[in-house]
């Protein structure tokens, strides 16, 4: 998109973890079409600068941003630095994770850990140190009126509205996975991790609405990614098929039968983070071709 005024996220400014590569750059590249400008966080910095170049020849402004999102110290500062950067953070974008497979009976102390570190800890405190900025931003005389975000665990109904804050002030979708919404005898720990996502979406929409910011998530199914081709060779050699035959095995039981692209997925991101979202808070929405409807 060549005219910045046309995008339905012109002016807005995104922070997107792990979109050096797969659904994380497919988001990025998504947002920036829109009309966003976008930090680039991945732990992979060559990545991280080939997604944020890409951006870059859209038109639109991209901060390549290393991180680890298992250090907090690490998202905190992240959040700082795109304050400087760019003024403000209108839109978060919870995307990286890790997935492992591994029957229940041989997960290890080490592999749990690793997956909730990156998973869920990962997420909560990237979402609280992004809505802190959020908030911030929020003139002081409404802020004022609200309270301070710690004491609103359960909001008055329509407590934002009565003391005047309207609009949106800020968009925070994570990546759950439909395997957090049933579980998987060889995805204990990344299913545990991912159902944690929902009821940490959940609980931050109900403390952050008094401030109308929005928090979402996203579950998806089977996608045309990196990380999915290595999860077939996983399941290919625990299962003893070929590699492709666990993939195409899965892909039988959704019904729109396909795969599903980071696109697909950008698609409902895009929507979530717009305005004509303003309304829907604490919501998990499956994009997943049917494969899990619930």
């Amino acid at each position: 998109m060549s005219d910045k005024e046309n995008g339905r996220l012109s002016g807005k400014v995104a922070i997107v973890t792990g979109s050096g590569q797969g659904i994380g750059k497919g988001i990025a590249l998504r947002l920036a079409q829109e009309g966003a400008e976008v930090v680039v966080a991945d732990y992979n910095p060559e990545t991280a600068e080939e997604t944020a170049s890409e951006i870059k020849s859209l038109g639109r402004r991209a901060l390549s941003y290393p991180v680890d999102i298992s250090n907090v110290s690490q998202l905190n500062q992240m959040a700082d630095d795109t304050v400087t950067e760019f003024g403000h953070v209108d839109i978060l974008i919870n995307n990286a994770g890790t997935i492992q497979i591994k029957p229940m009976m041989d997960v290890t102390e080490k592999d749990w850990d690793r997956v909730i570190d990156l998973n869920m800890r990962g997420t909560f405190f990237c979402l609280q140190a992004v809505a802190r900025k959020m908030i911030e931003r929020i003139p002081k005389e409404l802020k004022a009126a609200i309270g301070p975000v710690e004491s609103l665990a359960v909001p008055k109904e329509g407590e934002g509205q009565k003391k005047g804050i309207t609009g949106c002030w800020g968009k925070i979708l994570s990546l759950s996975s439909i395997s957090g919404r049933s579980g998987r005898p060889t995805q204990v720990h990344y299913a545990a991790s991912k159902a944690a996502v929902i009821s940490i979406t959940q609980s931050a929409a109900l403390a952050l609405a008094p401030y109308r910011i929005n928090v979402n998530a996203i579950a998806p199914g089977v996608v045309n990614t990196p990380m999915w081709e290595g999860i077939d060779r996983d399941r290919a050699k625990l299962l003893k098929l070929k590699p492709g035959e666990a993939m195409a095995n899965i892909v039988k039981t959704v019904p729109i039968n396909r795969v599903s692209t980071p696109d697909d997925l950008a698609g409902a991101i895009i929507f979530l983070c717009s305005s004509d979202a303003d309304y829907i808070t604490g919501q998990t929405l499956n994009v997943d071709g049917g494969f899990a409807m619930n």
